[in-house]
């Protein structure tokens, strides 16, 4: 009988802790009349199986053709071993070696069947507000150590009840080892509670009288899965300008929640792919179009926009509050603006008591800060603009290297990248670090994923622009060796790392700006990478920023700084021009001084100060008031225009680099603007001059791969353009999918360009 039973061992890592993996193992060993056991362990999870052998490779074909829903397993090694004997299948403790998994599951939306629950007056979790099971709930907002289990969770804050141990021990119940299950009787509980941190209310009454409280046009602090977020009521515009002012946020879109996928359909038109990506276990805030016939809700939710991001309860408890509500709510990060998120009830009461009326809170502690995910579609595909909650940490396969790394990022939408054994881990979003409240939050999060993970760094990756607040963390690690790597460089290699893409390639990397190898502000550059060596071949010629920082923020400036260049003291007489009548007679005559003096006016190549320029042109924004609202409001102009016309380019070459001419396009613009032209139209067929400037390009350098980088390609209109432009001359088109194309994605490309022994250089 021995000699017929095998017996192997099974070494398994990716994402397999947190998703019902054991479960699934030991009812699959159960149905097989396997004996063995399974553990969790630092890196993955061990599994020792002993039976005849077509039970053994049954089980090996369903464990990889059949995983869990949420799980992905990255390898599996198996280990030949002589008949041991077992008499049954056991779920072992798990075993600490020392060595932590990169692969940390993010926290996962509530699941269909929890939903039930929740919504069944005869379930024991009928409105429970921290109903979860081994397929959804929080998982990275909740965790202290690893391996994966409660008793490294806040979870281990709350005993489980009789009833919950039941569920937890019986391998036919879906909470069969669900790390966060819970009850009424033994979990977590809600208060809603007024400024001073009183409690008016608790648990399901609580979450009534918020819902009554948004409905008479209160501001509410919601403590969700991740930290905070400030929610009113979608249909009452006082509410909304109320919280516009008190989170100093003037025009800047808000998101929207919804109960469910007919209450986004009543605002919105999501196309299938949205519709998918609206219901994922992720829920992310999708960016939709909003209903032509007319938007609903108050109007200054998303100021002057086509598009509103909207996101449907990640939570049980955001699902109950809305149950009780007609209209959807707006719901934003909970934080004073440019700091990050309150996670902490007493600290959301000290940061917040200035903002919201009252607080709807819990008492289960939430370890990290981790803000909504923002993702859009892209000819079909998702991608993801901000990377936090639902899918940060990322994990993505790297080359193989020694060393372990920290690539700190850039200054905006900032993430962090730890790098080890052949993995990138990046981090949730950190947002911009300009205040010093969010410099502290993104040095704390390295030191907490690195302690996570047990991540001893070698070496220092940052980018090559000293004054970014991540560069200046990097010198203060002074004990630790570190290198620069240029902003665009890491931006393509970003791109190439997510898609692992092959070389020769034609990189496109276009964005706002970053600190150039010649002291410029790039940002409308044409790379190609050939045996690991990026060589600039193309880019936008130069023009002044008149005021520097300060004409970012103003696209009047920009297109002042543009226009000078061919038009000189002339230009301040065209009283016609949008951009001359913002000014007064006195700041217009020390304008043309600046520019004619060149006082204050540091040159840029940027295609995201472009788009400033043609807004300006059109009056479509003169002063933004976020990052972005220029672009948005030029892309938004198309306004479904189908025109494939656009207008002339001209090349000519300076220093060994092929620069595209803009003169010509402002001129042509201007002339359609004098002659009438819908400004629908002059955007449209920007827009398309943009996208044959690339195929210029591309012939240009006879090269069949190009990859698309940089946060001008969140224009979804310019890179499905691109895309659809090339692929219809065979050419592969590789563009940012699972990694941010904005400055979120930085940290990936900087650990690519050191693994890849990129030219790069030490910091001082």
């Amino acid at each position: 009988m021995n000699a017929k039973i095998i017996r192997k061992e099974l070494q398994i890592t990716g994402l397999i802790q947190g998703v019902g993996f054991r479960p699934f193992i030991f009812n699959l060993a159960q149905d097989l009349k396997l004996k063995g056991w399974i553990s969790n362990t630092d890196t993955g999870v061990s599994i020792e199986i002993e039976g005849l052998p077509d039970a053994i490779t049954g089980f090996l074909d369903r464990l990889q053709q059949f995983p869990p829903v949420h799980s992905y397993i990255e390898s599996l090694t198996i280990i030949e071993h002589e008949y041991y004997g077992y008499v049954n299948f056991e779920l072992l403790s798990s075993a600490t070696q020392g060595r932590k998994s990169l692969f940390i599951l993010p926290d996962i939306a509530m699941c269909a069947e929890c939903k039930k629950d929740i919504d069944d007056p005869t379930n024991r979790r009928y409105q429970y507000a921290f109903t979860s099971c081994s397929q959804c709930g929080p998982r990275y907002s909740i965790i202290n150590a690893l391996p994966y289990d409660r008793v490294r969770t806040t979870m281990q804050d709350f005993p489980m009840c009789a009833n919950c141990q039941h569920e937890y021990d019986d391998p036919t119940d879906r909470r069969f080892h669900a790390q966060t299950i819970a009850c009424a009787d033994c979990g977590p509980s809600v208060q809603l509670t007024n400024k001073s941190g009183q409690i008016i209310e608790s648990d399901v009454a609580a979450i009534k009288q918020a819902a009554e409280a948004l409905k008479q046009g209160a501001i509410i602090a919601i403590k969700g899965i991740g930290g905070f977020q400030l929610l009113v009521d979608a249909n009452f515009k006082t509410s909304v300008a109320r919280l516009r002012e008190k989170k100093y946020r003037p025009e800047k879109p808000f998101a929207l929640m919804c109960k469910d996928m007919p209450q986004v359909r009543s605002i919105a038109t999501p196309s299938a792919q949205e519709a998918q990506m609206l219901q994922s276990v992720a829920a992310p805030i999708v960016l939709l179009n909003k209903k032509r016939a007319g938007f609903m809700l108050a109007e200054n939710i998303a100021p002057n926009n086509a598009r509103i991001g909207i996101m449907l309860a990640c939570s049980p408890l955001h699902h109950l509050l809305l149950s009780y509500l007609s209209a959807p709510v707006v719901a934003t990060s909970g934080n004073i603006s440019n700091e990050p998120i309150c996670i902490d009830n007493q600290q959301a009461l000290e940061q917040l008591g200035q903002i919201a009326d009252v607080f709807l809170i819990h008492n289960r502690s939430i370890l990290r800060p981790i803000d909504d995910s923002v993702v859009q579609a892209v000819q079909g595909s998702e991608m993801l603009i901000r990377a936090a909650r639902g899918y940060a940490p990322i994990v993505i396969k790297l080359p193989k290297f020694k060393a372990k790394l920290l690539a700190l990022g850039g200054h905006l939408k900032n993430t962090f990248a730890l790098a080890s054994e052949g993995y990138a881990l990046i981090s949730q979003h950190n947002g911009d670090l300009e205040s010093l409240a969010t410099v502290q939050g993104f040095k704390q999060n390295i030191t907490d994923l690195s302690t996570l993970v047990q991540h001893q760094t070698d070496l220092l990756i940052q980018d090559q622009h000293s004054d970014y607040a991540s560069s200046q963390y990097g010198d203060e690690l002074s004990q630790t060796p570190c290198v620069t790597v240029q902003h665009h460089h890491a931006h393509l290699l970003s791109c190439v790392a997510e898609h692992g893409v092959t070389e020769p390639l034609l990189a496109v990397v276009w964005d706002g700006a970053g600190l150039g190898e010649d002291g410029s502000l790039w940002g409308g550059e044409f790379f190609s990478l050939e045996n690991k060596k990026i060589t600039r071949i193309a880019s936008l010629r130069e023009f002044s920023l008149p005021g520097g920082s300060v004409a970012i923020k103003e696209p009047r400036r920009t297109a002042l700084g543009l226009l000078w260049k061919f038009m000189g003291d002339s230009l301040f007489a065209q009283t016609d021009l949008a951009a001359i009548q913002t000014f007064s007679k006195h700041e217009q005559k020390l304008l043309n001084q600046v520019l004619k003096k060149q006082l204050n006016t540091p040159r840029c190549s940027s295609i995201g100060r472009l788009f400033d320029c043609v807004a300006s042109l059109l009056d479509l924004c003169q002063i933004s008031t976020y990052e972005g609202q220029a672009a948005s409001r030029l892309e938004q102009c198309i306004n479904g225009c189908q025109l494939s016309d656009s207008y002339p380019l001209l090349w000519h070459e300076q220093n060994d680099v092929i620069r595209l001419d803009w003169q010509p396009l402002l001129e042509n613009i201007m002339q359609d603007l004098a002659e009438g032209t819908e400004k629908s139209v002059i955007a449209c067929k920007f827009h398309n001059t943009l996208v044959e400037s690339i195929v210029d390009r591309v012939h240009g350098s006879g090269l069949k791969t190009v990859v698309l980088s940089g946060g001008s390609f969140q224009n979804s209109y310019l890179t499905e353009a691109i895309i659809k432009r090339l692929t219809a001359i065979n050419v592969k088109v590789f563009w940012q999918q699972k990694v941010p194309c904005n400055d979120g994605g930085l940290a990936l490309g900087q650990l690519l360009a050191v693994i890849q022994q990129q030219e790069f250089k030490t910091c001082v």
